[in-house]
């Protein structure tokens, strides 16, 4: 294998020299150094042809099983590539890679392995590269032998000496920034005899990228100095994107499987504190050594940067898992992956209701007199519209299995929420008389809109609870989200069909049909006709919401709408219901569900112009 021709003069000082001749002037821009990914018929960094640096979370070689020492030869060329960092932004990034990916190849040794490295770097490099092993006993973990400039490649050889999983790193200066930029992976020594098998081992790495623009911004992001020097990341990230192990790389199992998760925490500056939502981790081998026993039943574990952990979980209910850094804002800078696992429902261990004792169980409770008290006037959110069960049995109310190209049956039951008599009281409450009941709510959180619907008949969605320090004990309350006016006045004579017909949506034709997943949107693009509505229906079994407004959003670039137009959206949309807008205007609709939108819950609607419209009709 070739190890360059230059005379071994060339010192790392003079690497470091060329290091800094480039850095100092801040972000690199895309140079002729790239032709061979990039595309520059057109300069705008919009139309940047930006490479999936995405790992595949599987993509490992198979264990070693129960071989003897052997030479190992491991092979790794030094990429910088434009890369997609947020695909539902459209945000792109200049990465430093090992082979093209985020992170590098998983490398897989036994201990007492002969471990023979080959660093290439292209000519057409902006850098000097190099790696630092973990695992390595020797300066620089290896990388004062393989300090590579552009146009290079270098060779070294190490004894694998310690069983574990190691982090590995570029090791050439400024350290951080090549770390930021994505240079790093995992090496695993094994044990003479190999691991205990599973059914599943997944690679997965955590990184932070420092740009100049925060989260969100589309197009190419430049690397900012000194954010990285502030410690303030902008992303924090699975396998190099955002979305990489949500939408493009799930990891799947089936019930009564056991995962393992080869997890190292790349950094530069964060420790990370890895938690599985919904799950308990079977066993945790702490900063990935294998030469103490794993700990078991652990909730979180935190792993500083440059270190590892072995994580496994044998799965025992179906449904979809999430996995993340338990210092939990930093979901909403792309933090997240998802494990989906395949299975009938385990009920045994989680169902809705309440518990059913069996006979001769005792029934105790887990907290205190006081607080139990506490809870005597809570009442769980309504499973649907509070109105008498013999308005469930119109027709229509529970047919909303199918939607055709017309508009689907309208049912009360499907909005959700509370029907009465809105009333301000002299003292400055708000009180909610159900319809055709003797019940009664204090309404909190929208003072504005009591007061605009004062003496009417009014739909409110929400929730049950107080957001009041004090709450009356006996007059439950409910949290409102919206206020929709039904009729002037509070007469008796209204009927459920008047209501039906003040809530129902347009008669517009249905241009498209959303279902909700558990965190997406399917299809996530549309297109329709201006005049026409799109319906979106809960079939999850979470709270959903459909929101096209910068004042509700996490994040504002999330979500636009054409100028000219209004924002949209919806209350919290419980399970089996559904919401409805009609779209007048063309252009195209950015909007989100605020619930999931850190989880990458975003869709599109794409609005042409109608018959007359395209033919400049009036």
């Amino acid at each position: 294998m070739s190890t360059g021709n230059h005379p071994r003069s060339f010192k790392l000082f003079a690497s470091i020299g060329l290091f800094c001749a480039v850095a100092l002037t801040g972000a690199v821009s895309v140079h002729a150094s790239t032709q061979s990914r990039v595309d520059h018929s057109d300069k705008d960094a919009h139309e940047v042809q930006a490479a999936d640096i995405v790992r595949d979370p599987s993509d490992l070689p198979s264990p070693i099983g129960n071989r003897g020492p052997a030479v190992v030869h491991v092979a790794l060329t030094s990429k910088e590539l434009i890369g997609v960092l947020d695909p539902a932004a459209g945000t792109t990034y200049r990465y430093w890679t090992f082979n093209g990916k985020v992170p590098g190849p998983f490398i897989r040794v036994r201990q007492g392995d002969t471990v023979e490295v080959t660093l290439n770097n292209p000519k057409d490099s902006t850098m000097v590269h190099s790696i630092d092993f973990h695992a390595v006993i020797g300066p620089g973990g290896g990388a004062a032998l393989l300090q590579v400039p552009p146009g290079q490649s270098k060779t070294f050889t190490f004894l694998a000496t310690t069983q574990g999983l190691f982090v590995y790193h570029c090791g050439s200066p400024m350290i951080a920034q090549h770390i930021a930029n994505g240079m790093y992976g995992l090496i695993l020594v094994e044990p003479p005899g190999g691991l205990p098998r599973v059914e599943h081992e997944y690679y997965l790495m955590q990184g932070e990228f420092y740009t100049t623009a925060p989260k969100g911004k589309s197009g190419l992001q430049q690397f900012s100095p000194g954010n990285l020097m502030a410690e303030n990341a902008q992303y924090y990230v699975f396998n190099g994107a955002v979305d990489s192990i949500t939408r493009e790389y799930p990891l799947h199992a089936n019930e009564g499987e056991t995962v393992r998760i080869l997890f190292g925490n790349a950094g530069p500056n964060a420790a990370a504190s890895m938690h599985m939502v919904g799950e308990i981790f079977t066993r945790y081998y702490q900063f990935g050594s294998l030469s103490n026993p794993p700990l078991e039943g652990i909730q979180t574990a935190t792993i500083p940067p440059g270190d590892a952990g072995i994580f496994e979980v044998k799965v025992s209910n179906a449904g979809q898992f999430t996995l993340m850094d338990h210092a939990i804002s930093r979901m909403e800078k792309g933090n997240m992956a998802v494990l989906q696992v395949k299975g009938p429902e385990n009920t045994a261990l989680m169902h809705a209701g309440p518990a059913t004792p069996g006979a001769g169980t005792q029934e105790i409770s887990g907290v205190t007199a006081a607080d139990a008290d506490e809870v005597d006037h809570i009442r769980p959110s309504s499973a649907g519209l509070s109105v008498p069960e013999s308005a469930m049995n119109m027709p229509g109310m529970n047919d909303m299995s199918s939607m055709a190209s017309n508009p689907p049956p309208f049912s009360l039951e499907s909005l959700g929420g509370l029907i009465g008599c809105l009333t301000n009281e002299n003292d400055g409450k708000a009180m909610l008389k159900l319809f055709h009941s003797s019940k009664e709510y204090r309404l909190e959180a929208q003072p504005f809109m009591f007061s605009e619907n004062g003496g009417r008949l009014v739909h409110v969605t929400g929730h049950f609870g107080s957001v009041l320090t004090v709450e009356d004990p006996h007059v439950p309350s409910y949290v409102v989200d919206t206020v929709d006016a039904i009729a002037p006045n509070c007469s008796p004579k209204t009927t459920y069909a008047d209501i039906k017909k003040a809530l129902a949506p347009p008669e517009a034709p249905v241009g498209a049909v959303v279902t909700m997943g558990s965190t997406s949107f399917e299809p996530a693009t549309v297109t329709i006709n201006a005049g026409e509505q799109v319906v979106w229906k809960n079939t999850s079994g979470y709270y959903h919401n459909v929101v096209d407004d910068p004042a509700r959003a996490l994040n504002r670039v999330d979500v636009s709408f054409p100028s000219g137009t209004a924002s949209f959206g919806s209350s919290l949309l419980q399970p089996d219901t559904t919401f409805y807008h009609v779209f007048n205007e063309p252009g195209t609709y950015h909007y989100v569900c605020t619930v999931h939108e850190t989880a990458g819950m975003r869709g599109i609607v794409i609005v042409r112009p109608g018959p007359l419209l395209a033919s400049g009709g009036k």
